[in-house]
C-alpha cells in the first residue's frame, strides 16, 4: 500500500498542474513540486505564506470568499485566479477544490488542484477581440444584410427574438414593432412547434450550435419549409451572448461525484477529476498510466491503450504532424504542444491541445513524461464557424440578384460585389475610379445633382439612369443609397443597390399606350360605357355617359331612371349582384334637358380565376327612335284590329257566345239535375238546395265573363286580387271535368308548392285558362290514334310564375307566334280570336304568353307567365278583394 501511495504521490509530482491538500479547516498540509518550483517556496514557507503575496489583489476577495463557504458547506468549488510566479509574474490558474470525507461522511482533507490556463486565456482574450472585430465587421454590413434575400435573425441567450434582417420583415410582413413585441414566433407553424419545443429548449440550454427543418408562413398565408441553423456568440466566461446563424457544440463535463475512502483513491479521483486527460510515458514515450477519462472518451482499457496503434487515435490529417510533434520531443526533449483531432469511441473526433512535460533525473536525464490534454472543440468549432460565417456573408452579397456596392462619404469606392463587376465588364479595382462616361450622356448631370443632394442633406438616395452593359447597350437602372451613421449621427460610409429596371421600364411604357389606345376606343364608342364595383357601386362611366346626363359619376344614381321602369331595373339588377349573372333591361333614362329616352343595356360580369365577380362592365344603346316606331306600329295594329272587330260583331258574338257557354251549359246541367232531385218521392231538399247554388254560381260566373270581356275590348284596367294559381287551376279543372270525360282525355295537373301569390284578375286568368283547355281539346279532337291526354303544370320560374297546358294533339305549323294574332286560326269554324284575347289578358297582367312543339313532336305546349310578389302581399290589396 505504501509502494502505491509512493507511486501515486510521484505522478502527482509528475502532473505539469500545481497539486495540494489542505486540513477539513483549509490549512496546508501537502503539495507536489509544481506548487514549490512555480512560487519558488518551500512547504513550511508555504504554510506561512500569506494568500495575500500569491493571489492577485483583484483576484483575492472573491476566491476567499468562495473558499471560504465550501469549507464552511463542504462542496466542492472552482475559481479562476491569477497566482504570482517566484520571479514576480502572475498567471492565470483555474483552481478546483474536492473534499474527501470517510464513510461517516466527514471530511477528512481538501484536495486542490490548480491548471495553468494563462495560455487558455489569453486565447480567449485574443478570441474575444476577434468578436468584437467580427461584430463591427456584421455592424458595417448590417446594410448588405438587409438586402439578402435569406431571412436572418439574432436571439437572446434564452431564444426569445431580438432583432431581424429585412428579408424577415418583407417575408412575414410583421413590423419591427412587431418583432420586438415577441409576435415572431406566430409566423411558424403549430404543429412544428410542438415538435420541435423540447429538442430546442435542451439545445438552447446546453450551448450546442443546432439546426432543424421547420416551416415559415409568409406574408400571404402560405407555408414554407426552412433550415434553421442556431450558432452561439460566447463570453469571455463561456456564457451565451445571443444565437445567431451559427453554434457552438458543448459536450459537458462529468464531475466526480464518489467520496474518496482513502488517500489512494482520493488521489485517483483528483487525477480524474483534472478537466482533461491525464497520462505518463516512460523516457521512450510508451504509456505507463492512463487517467480514467481517457479511457472513457476512447473506449478502451488501460491495456488496450498501450498498445493501440497511434493511428487510431489521431484524425488521419494530422496524424503525420502529430507523429512529428512526439519524436520531435521524445528526442530533444522539448515541451509537447500541439493540437490535433482524436476519434472519441463512437466514431467522432474532436479536437484536443495536447501538452507534455518532461520529468528529469538529478543528472538532467528524463525519466518520464507528464501529458495533459485539454477538450477545445468548442473554441475551434467557433474560431471556424467565425470564419466561415465571413465567407458565407460575403458569397451571399455576390449572389444578390442587384449589384451592389460601398463608398465612403467622400463617395469613394471601397466594396462592389461581384454582379456589379460582371454587369459592367470591369475589376472591382477599377470600379472605385469608373469614369462617368459609363452613364448615359443624358443623365450623367442629372445623377451628379442627386448624388450631391443626397449626400449634402444626409438623405437617402432615390434615382433612375441608364448605364452602359459589358455588351455597351445603355440599360436602365434604379439606384437605391442608404447612408451608415455613427452614433453623432455623423455619415460613415454610403450602401448602394443597383437593379437592372430596363425590361420594367418597356414594358411599362407599352402598357402606359395600350391604356391609351384603350381610353380613346370607350371613350369615342357611340354607346353609354360604364363600370361598377362587385357590390354595383359606379366607379367609371365614358364621357357620353357624363354629356348625356349631364352629371358626374358621383352625382348619377337611380334617379336618373324613369319612375315606371326603376322597381324593375334595381330588382334584376339586384338578382345579377347576388347571382353573378349577366342581364339586360329596356329602360327610359333622363337625359341632361329633362327628356326620357328609352336605352337598352347590357351588362356582363369579369370574374377572377376563382369565379367570383370582380366588376360588371354595361354598355347602354339609345333605342328610343325603335321604340317610338314599334309604339306606332303596336298602336296601328290595335286600330286595325278594333276596325275588324266592328267590321265581324257577329263573328265576335259568336265568339263571346262560345266563351259563356261552358258557363251556361253547368247552368242548363244543374237545373235538370235539380228537377231530378226534386220529383223524388220524398224530394231531396238537401242535394235540390246545392244544386240551386252551383246554377246561381254559374249564372254569375258568366255574366261575369260578359262584363270583362266588355271591360277587356274598352281596354279598361283588369280587377287585380291576389290569387293562388294553384286554386284557379284547380277550380278550373273542376268546371271542365265534364267536358274532358266526353272527349275521353286524361286530364293530369303536375303543381309546385308553396309558390307566392300573384295578383290577379280572377276572371280574366280562368278565362284565358280555360280557352287554352279548349284549345288543347279541340287539338287532340283532329288528332287520330294514341291515346289523348292533357297536363296542366305550375313552377317557379326566377321571378315570375310560369303555367303551362301540354296536349297531345295535331301540333305546331308554321311560325307559333302567328296563333296570338287576331283572326288567325286553323280550324275552319274557328275566328282566332281565343288566343288573342289570352295574349291580351297576360300582357294586360305584366305576363308573357307563347307556344312550342313538345320535345317528341306529339302536340305542343301553350304556357304563360304572372309576375310575383316576393312576399305574396300586394300594397292596398287583400287576397280574394278587387280593386
Amino acid at each position: 500500500m505504501a509502494s502505491e501511495e509512493l507511486t501515486f504521490r510521484q505522478i502527482v509530482d509528475g502532473i505539469s498542474a500545481l497539486v495540494a491538500c489542505l486540513a477539513p479547516d483549509g490549512a496546508l498540509e501537502f503539495v507536489n513540486h509544481q506548487v514549490l518550483d512555480y512560487f519558488g517556496k518551500t512547504l513550511e514557507e508555504l504554510k506561512g505564506w500569506a494568500s495575500s503575496d500569491a493571489i492577485h489583489p483583484d483576484d483575492l476577495p472573491n476566491a476567499m470568499a468562495v473558499s471560504s463557504r465550501s469549507f464552511q458547506c463542504g462542496e466542492p468549488y472552482h475559481v479562476e485566479v491569477r497566482q504570482r510566479r517566484a520571479d514576480g509574474v502572475y498567471r492565470w490558474f483555474h483552481v478546483q477544490g474536492l473534499p474527501v470525507r470517510d464513510p461517516e461522511g466527514r471530511i477528512l482533507r481538501w484536495c486542490v488542484l490548480q491548471t495553468d490556463m494563462h495560455e487558455r486565456k489569453c486565447a480567449e482574450a485574443a478570441l474575444t477581440s476577434a468578436f468584437e472585430t467580427i461584430a463591427k465587421s456584421e455592424a458595417e454590413l448590417r446594410t448588405i444584410i438587409d438586402a439578402i434575400p435569406q431571412l436572418i435573425v439574432a436571439l437572446g441567450s434564452d431564444g426569445h427574438f431580438l432583432s431581424a434582417n429585412q428579408a424577415v420583415l418583407d417575408y412575414t410582413g410583421l413590423t419591427k414593432e412587431e418583432v420586438s413585441a415577441h409576435q415572431f414566433g406566430d409566423v411558424f407553424h403549430r404543429g412544428d412547434s410542438e415538435r420541435l419545443h423540447a429538442q430546442r429548449a435542451l439545445a438552447l440550454s446546453s450551448k450546442h450550435p443546432f439546426e432543424y427543418e421547420r416551416r415559415v408562413r409568409r406574408k400571404d398565408g402560405r407555408y414554407r419549409w426552412f433550415l434553421i441553423q442556431h450558432n452561439p456568440l460566447l463570453d469571455e466566461r463561456g456564457g451565451v451572448v445571443r444565437w445567431y446563424a451559427t453554434g457552438t457544440d458543448i459536450d459537458e463535463r462529468k464531475r466526480a461525484e464518489d467520496v474518496l475512502r482513502s488517500n489512494e483513491q482520493s488521489l485517483r479521483l483528483a487525477i480524474d477529476s483534472i478537466p482533461g486527460f491525464v497520462s505518463t510515458a516512460n523516457a521512450a514515450g510508451e504509456l505507463e498510466f492512463i487517467s480514467r477519462p481517457v479511457l472513457e472518451y476512447f473506449g478502451k482499457t488501460a491495456d488496450e491503450m498501450r498498445h493501440w496503434a497511434l493511428a487510431d487515435m489521431h484524425h488521419p490529417d494530422d496524424l503525420s504532424r502529430v507523429v512529428e510533434a512526439y519524436r520531435r520531443s521524445i528526442e530533444t526533449g522539448e515541451p509537447l504542444d500541439v493540437e490535433t483531432r482524436n476519434r472519441r469511441a463512437d466514431g467522432v473526433y474532436r479536437w484536443f491541445h495536447v501538452r507534455g512535460r518532461a520529468q528529469r533525473d538529478v543528472d538532467g536525464r528524463i525519466v518520464r513524461w507528464y501529458n495533459l490534454v485539454t477538450d477545445i472543440d468548442e473554441r475551434k468549432r467557433a474560431e471556424d464557424a467565425l470564419r466561415e460565417s465571413e465567407r458565407e456573408l460575403r458569397q451571399l452579397v455576390d449572389s444578390v440578384p442587384a449589384m451592389i456596392a460601398v463608398a465612403n462619404s467622400k463617395g469613394e469606392s471601397e466594396y462592389v460585389n461581384k454582379r456589379a463587376v460582371d454587369y459592367l465588364d470591369t475589376s472591382a479595382e477599377e470600379f472605385g475610379g469608373r469614369p462617368m462616361h459609363t452613364v448615359h450622356p443624358e443623365d450623367q448631370e442629372l445623377l451628379r445633382n442627386a448624388w450631391l443632394q443626397s449626400n449634402a442633406l444626409g438623405q437617402p438616395m432615390d434615382f433612375d439612369h441608364r448605364v452602359r452593359r459589358f455588351d455597351g447597350v445603355y440599360r436602365w437602372v434604379h439606384v437605391r443609397g442608404e447612408p451608415l451613421r455613427d452614433v453623432h449621427g455623423a455619415i460613415l460610409r454610403w450602401y448602394y443597390v443597383f437593379t437592372d429596371i430596363d425590361d420594367q421600364r418597356k414594358a411599362e411604357e407599352a402598357l402606359r399606350h395600350s391604356e391609351h389606345h384603350l381610353e380613346l376606343l370607350v371613350e369615342t364608342i357611340p354607346a353609354h360605357v360604364a363600370r361598377t364595383t362587385a357590390d354595383g357601386a359606379l366607379d367609371y362611366v365614358n364621357r357620353r355617359v357624363v354629356d348625356y346626363f349631364g352629371q358626374e359619376i358621383g352625382q348619377i344614381g337611380w334617379h336618373v331612371i324613369h319612375p315606371d321602369d326603376r322597381h324593375t331595373h334595381v330588382r334584376k339588377w339586384r338578382v345579377a349582384i347576388e347571382t353573378g349573372e349577366p342581364w339586360e333591361q329596356t329602360c327610359r333614362l333622363r337625359r341632361t334637358d329633362g327628356e326620357y329616352r328609352w336605352f337598352y343595356q347590357r351588362n356582363e360580369p369579369l370574374l377572377d380565376h376563382h369565379g367570383r365577380v370582380v366588376c360588371w362592365y354595361s354598355v347602354g344603346f339609345d333605342i328610343n327612335d325603335s321604340k317610338e316606331m314599334e309604339e306606332m306600329l303596336r298602336s296601328t295594329r290595335r286600330k286595325l284590329s278594333a276596325a275588324r272587330q266592328i267590321a265581324t260583331v257577329a263573328e265576335l258574338s259568336a265568339s263571346i257566345a262560345h266563351e259563356i257557354n261552358q258557363p251556361l251549359a253547368s247552368v242548363v246541367t244543374n237545373a235538370h239535375a235539380c228537377q231530378t232531385w226534386l220529383s223524388h218521392d220524398p224530394p231531396n231538399l238537401e242535394r235540390a238546395q246545392t244544386t240551386l247554388e252551383r246554377i246561381i254560381r254559374d249564372g254569375h260566373s258568366a255574366a261575369d265573363v260578359v262584363r270583362r270581356i266588355r271591360a277587356l275590348f274598352k281596354e279598361a284596367a283588369p280587377a287585380k286580387v291576389l290569387l293562388s294559381m294553384n286554386e284557379v287551376i284547380a277550380e278550373v279543372m273542376r268546371v271542365l271535368a265534364d267536358e274532358l270525360r266526353e272527349n275521353n282525355i286524361l286530364a293530369e295537373t303536375d303543381l309546385q308548392a308553396d309558390v307566392p301569390m300573384v295578383e290577379a284578375d280572377q276572371v280574366q286568368i280562368q278565362q284565358t285558362l280555360i280557352n287554352l283547355v279548349h284549345n288543347a281539346i279541340e287539338a287532340m279532337a283532329a288528332a287520330t290514334g294514341g291515346a289523348k291526354s292533357l297536363m296542366v303544370s305550375s313552377r317557379r320560374q326566377g321571378d315570375d310564375l310560369l303555367i303551362q297546358v301540354r296536349d297531345r294533339g295535331v301540333g305546331i305549323e308554321g311560325d307559333p307566334a302567328l296563333r296570338f294574332e287576331p283572326f288567325f286560326t286553323t280550324k275552319e269554324s274557328g275566328m282566332g280570336m281565343g288566343l288573342s284575347i289570352c295574349r291580351s289578358i297576360v300582357e294586360a297582367h305584366g305576363g308573357r304568353i307563347r307556344a312550342v312543339a313538345n320535345d317528341d313532336g306529339a302536340g305542343m305546349t301553350l304556357g304563360f307567365t304572372l309576375p310575383l310578389r316576393p312576399d305574396g302581399v300586394s300594397p292596398g290589396v287583400e287576397a280574394g278583394t278587387t280593386d
